[in-house]
């Protein structure tokens, strides 16, 4: 191409990967298609300079400071250009450059980063920019600013605005703005207002906060919230028509005006759908799907057995006997997740495998505590066979980890041929889950190594977790509401895949009008689950596999579907085109 695009990408996770967000990041930016693409990537995001740390490392691990006004560095002469920025709104600018490697993969990337310190900003500016807001696209901070994931971000907009004019040349212009999430919002429209000529602004909707928050919210969570968003839709009304009210929420309040920017990219259909239902000012507006892409690992059928062999033999270690069936759920500990469900299916498993005489093992690996110590998982693997067995208060169970347990203690007491073992750890190694795990293996081996992965959220707009065993021909078990399964059907064409099971907890008995699912309750909620996971478990049995050749199948056709789901072609053949769009106006 003649030219390449300039890109600023405006999120919390401009310097850790903390989640999906940088994860996204990561595949874009080692993408050898997006570096075609795009000359230049600037990640913009608040920042702390008050620790007392390395000043190199303030970018991270794989960071190199080029300027901070805070630890006295300007390699590149960027002071005369950064301090008057700095002085204006009494903030403090860190710059430089990121590396970005993916492990196992030969593929390298680099973006440039810029932090901003926002926590002493300068009180008139900041209130003459909420002034603004207020005037121009009807945002009462007032009602937000005593929420720091509002304040933080509005105080970001304006000295990130014109720290990027300060780097960029002219040949570099305009630079696509990419507001990740709500929280870029508040500098897009910074863009908007002041920056016609300079920028192009893209919301990029890793999901819609409006849409996940009614249905964590509601105890008929996605079995009630898309029945009512197919209805609506059809009938013509909107979140506000249905639910109320939702202006108290300032993610709401930011995302329902995001269709003021340039372009809207949701990361899967429901996502779109959810950003159409939160009001008329959607209803022309062009919302692009861009797929999250899935890792496309290379996994041989010899390295594959290796890694399942490793977790047979842990698995053989903490429960007394080889499992059939090795089963995992990588995952947050977030009630999205709907981790009860896994529960249901385990217990749908236990007596049809009874029949069978075999048995399984689930590893729920999940964490609300961070990384605990080496010494702490040697003490507790000691004293009570952590991770089989747990005690409540760190360094185990905390938070909603305490939640888990009190399904899984009693699941495991009262079943014989399924048990669940809770991994409240982050990571896949002998420092991190104990002594009895095989010495070579590490975080690929479990997920190379596991029949099924297991991921029936009842909120998840896309979930690259949940297929990331698909290239070592696990069966994926996702949920129809999951972003990911919209992309399963593009890249198959529509075809059935054995790899893929599909759960649809909103299938309900009967039609129910909006109010009456409005009205549902918990119980009608798990009667529906009960069904759903009886159906799962039959079709789970017939997809898992029980011979070396349905296992070396299944291997071969996850490799397969797994090289059009990678961010090469979702970048060629959804990203491109829509930055195409947005900076010159083609399809």
């Amino acid at each position: 191409m003649s030219c390449k695009y300039t890109l600023a990408h405006v999120t919390h996770e401009a310097v850790e990967k903390l989640g999906g967000i940088g994860t996204v990041l990561e595949g874009l930016m080692t993408s050898p298609v997006y570096q075609q693409h795009v000359g230049r990537s600037i990640l913009v995001g608040p920042c702390a300079t008050s620790a007392a740390v390395d000043p190199q490392h303030r970018l991270g691990e794989h960071g190199t400071v080029h300027y901070s006004s805070v630890d006295n560095i300007d390699t590149l002469g960027l002071g005369n250009r950064l301090r008057p920025i700095e002085w204006a709104f009494n903030v403090a600018l860190i710059y430089g450059k990121r590396r970005y490697a993916v492990e196992g993969d030969k593929r390298t990337g680099e973006a440039d980063v810029l932090l901003i310190d926002v926590f002493r900003p300068n009180p008139d500016r900041l209130a003459q920019f909420k002034l603004r807001l207020w005037e121009t696209f009807g945002i009462d901070s007032r009602r937000y600013e005593d929420r720091w994931d509002y304040e933080e971000y509005v105080r970001l907009a304006e000295p990130a605005f014109y720290a990027l004019l300060a780097l960029l040349g002219k040949d570099e212009l305009p630079c696509i703005l990419f507001a990740h999430e709500f929280m870029g919002l508040p500098t897009a429209f910074k863009a908007i207002l002041d920056g016609e000529d300079q920028f192009r602004t893209i919301f990029h909707a890793h999901e819609c906060s409006t849409a996940r928050h009614l249905v964590e919210h509601h105890p008929g969570h996605d079995t009630m919230f898309y029945n009512v968003l197919r209805q609506a839709r059809e009938q013509g009304r909107y979140v506000e028509d249905v639910f109320g009210d939702q202006s108290v929420h300032l993610r709401h309040a930011l995302i329902s005006r995001a269709c003021l920017c340039d372009g809207v990219i949701a990361v899967g259909d429901h996502t779109a759908e959810e950003m159409h239902f939160l009001g008329r000012q959607f209803d022309h507006h062009r919302i692009n799907l861009v797929y999250n892409g899935v890792p496309a690992m290379k996994v041989s059928m010899a390295r594959k057995k290796q890694s399942r062999a490793m977790l047979v033999e842990y698995s053989s270690t903490l429960l007394g006997h080889e499992p059939d069936y090795l089963l995992t759920h990588v995952t947050r500990p977030v009630i999205s997740k709907a981790l009860w469900r896994d529960v249901q299916l385990c217990h749908e498993l236990d007596a049809r495998l009874a029949e069978q005489g075999r048995t399984a093992v689930l590893y729920l690996l999940t964490s609300a505590g961070g990384v605990r110590r080496a010494q702490d998982i040697r003490s507790m693997e000691s004293e009570y066979g952590w991770p089989l067995d747990h005690r409540r208060g760190y360094p185990d169970l905390v938070g909603p980890e305490e939640d888990f347990w009190d399904m899984i203690e009693p699941f495991n007491r009262e079943h014989k041929n399924v048990k669940i073992v809770l991994v409240n750890q982050f990571g896949w190694s002998r420092d991190r889950i104990g002594r009895r795990l095989p010495r070579e293996m590490n975080i690929a081996d479990l997920r190379f190594a596991t029949d099924a992965e297991l991921g029936m959220a009842c909120y998840e707009p896309f979930g690259i977790s949940p297929l990331e065993p698909l290239a070592s021909g696990a069966v994926c078990v996702i949920s129809n509401v999951c972003g990911c399964e919209g992309f399963v059907e593009y890249a198959t064409g529509g075809q059935p895949l054995d790899n893929v099971v599909v759960a649809d907890y909103t299938r309900i008995d009967r039609p129910h009008s909006i109010e009456e699912l409005l009205g549902m309750s918990q119980a009608e909620r798990d009667a529906v689950e009960r069904v759903e996971s009886a159906r799962l478990a039959d079709v789970l049995l017939e997809r898992l596999p029980t011979t070396e050749k349905h296992r070396k199948d299944l291997l071969e056709s996850g490799q397969k579907i797994i090289q059009k789901m990678g961010w090469d072609q979702v970048i060629e053949h959804k990203l491109a085109p829509m930055l195409d769009r947005v900076v010159n106006g083609r399809d």
